[in-house]
């Protein structure tokens, strides 16, 4: 029986989401989440209120799950950390969309999102509310720290390791035995040849820090 799931954020990234659960086999989508918009009706489902409407939510069904859709990793972070807070706690959904490929020895950390076409081959761990967006690989022997966030058509070779809360940009590649540090933004179409600290932007091919981030 596919189990009931609500969405928290009613932004661009949330329109895909409901697009991925319309007619995922294993989840129900009841409605949306969001402190910003107004009661009513979003991507052929509901607008249910507020992020903490999820308390009274979860009173009335204790098995319904949640999964993030905010593309910034910063304010999914923090609307997780919201969300542990509450006084009824629910579970994080992991969403893989039926045409992800995924392979052997492969973890999946509770609320990460895999899209459509997205491949994980073998041996990668994978954390806690991560996007692996469209089209985006990840290959073997990899690990994607919590709260990382792959873009459309990104590429990770073998043995990469990606900190938490990384942003790597659309069409970057990142080539075998690469670290990417916490928190560090990878601009667009990249290719990272070399290890990236944490807290900085790199752009460029290949890719060159140039912004230190406030840690």
């Amino acid at each position: 029986m596919p189990a009931p799931i609500v969405i928290a954020g009613a932004g661009g990234h949330a329109r895909e989401v409901c697009s991925y659960l319309a007619s995922h086999p294993d989840f129900e989508l009841i409605g949306v989440l969001d402190d910003a918009k107004p009661l009513g009706s979003f991507e052929q489902t509901r607008l249910l209120g507020p992020i903490d409407c999820l308390t009274e939510l979860m009173r009335s069904d204790q098995g319904l799950r949640f999964i993030t859709a905010f593309g910034s990793n910063e304010v999914r972070l923090s609307v997780v950390r919201r969300i542990e807070s509450l006084p009824v706690w629910t579970s994080p959904a992991v969403v893989v969309d039926r045409s992800a490929q995924i392979g052997r020895n492969v973890e999946i950390g509770e609320g990460t999102l895999l899209a459509p076409g997205a491949v994980v081959t073998t041996k990668v761990k994978i954390g806690r509310h991560c996007i692996i967006n469209v089209k985006a690989s990840v290959s073997h022997d990899c690990q994607i720290s919590d709260f990382a966030n792959l873009n459309p058509g990104v590429t990770v070779c073998g043995a990469v390791c990606i900190g938490e809360g990384a942003y790597i940009g659309a069409g970057t590649t990142i080539i075998d035995k690469i670290s990417v540090g916490a928190w560090s933004i990878i601009g667009a179409g990249a290719v990272v040849v070399r290890d990236i600290p944490a807290h900085v932007t790199a752009v460029g091919v290949p890719a060159r820090i140039v912004k230190k981030r406030l840690g």
